[in-house]
């Protein structure tokens, strides 16, 4: 039976080695010392889902207690588990324990210009949430360079689009000085 445990510091700097580098690319990629930060100030819950001893999945959520809501940072379904239905798995768990809050995703949006292949990859994703209860806002982001689709769960949150952005904004701010945040974070 699958479950889902905080990483230990250790662990999280394998997983980050091991997985992280290797799953997203450096443009979307958060660095671990801001990782290990957000950590250690507590709003920042690394998570493995484990059967027994195996890693199949990982999910880094960031959290804000103010605005009650968690940005799903990172879900990754390590290879081994691909295609077994982990990652819909990972997820409801993830619903499960976050029930309280608002869960935030940031997807890669599909942009003109991109290579279909990689369009069609997006799409998936965005599929994947949409499938597991997520429902689409109707902003977008564009953090460090990288443009995103916002998705939220449950679906009655999307009907406080503002409180959300907010809330959104919110996290970065609290991590970014002022001139930083509105150079690379769009929201």
């Amino acid at each position: 039976m699958a479950e889902l445990r905080l990483l230990t510091a250790r662990q999280l700097r394998q997983v980050y080695r091991e997985r992280v580098r290797s799953d997203f690319p450096p443009s979307e990629r958060r660095p671990l010392a801001s990782m290990e930060r957000l950590r250690a100030a507590g709003v920042y819950d690394t998570w493995g889902m484990y059967e027994g001893e195996e890693l199949l999945a990982y999910a880094f959520l960031w959290r804000s207690e103010a605005y009650g809501v968690a940005l799903l940072d990172y879900l990754a379904v390590c290879r081994e588990g691909r295609g077994r239905g982990t990652g819909t798995l990972a997820l409801s768990l993830l619903q499960a324990r976050y029930g309280g809050c608002s869960l935030l995703v940031e997807a890669e949006a599909q942009e003109e210009g991109v290579p279909p292949e990689e369009n069609a990859l997006r799409a998936r994703r965005l599929s994947f949430y949409e499938r597991s209860g997520f429902r689409r806002l109707d902003y977008q982001t564009r953090i460090v360079g990288v443009q995103y689709a916002m998705l939220v769960w449950p679906e009655e949150a999307a009907a406080e689009p503002e409180r959300l952005q907010d809330a959104h904004r919110g996290l970065y701010r609290s991590q970014l000085p002022n001139p930083l945040f509105r150079r690379v974070i769009h929201i």
